[in-house]
């Protein structure tokens, strides 16, 4: 269910960029580190908020892998400790 109305969120974010971006019809002058180019403002806006969406879920999928590995560490380590005390109980007089 959460995933439902995190998807329905980031269609209707979508979609609000979208709108805003058909609204803005004028050609600006883009300044990048080689060069410059004449691009509309719509397009401007939809490949960096693209891109910032991009970015964002690369992070996002970093710190999730990482968490993802420390938790199977320490699951590791918690069926390792969990078999060590059964064993010693078993052992117990």
């Amino acid at each position: 269910m959460k995933f439902v109305f995190l998807f329905l969120l980031l269609i209707v974010v979508f979609v609000i960029a979208i709108t805003f971006g058909a609204n803005n019809d004028q050609h600006i002058v883009f300044n990048y580190l080689v060069g410059e180019s004449e691009f509309r403002l719509s397009t401007i806006l939809a490949l960096l908020f693209g891109l910032g969406f991009l970015v964002a879920w690369l992070f996002a999928g970093y710190f999730y892998f990482i968490e993802k590995i420390k938790l199977s560490s320490a699951l590791r380590k918690l069926k390792k400790l969990q078999s060590k005390y059964y064993e010693e109980i078993k052992n117990r007089p």
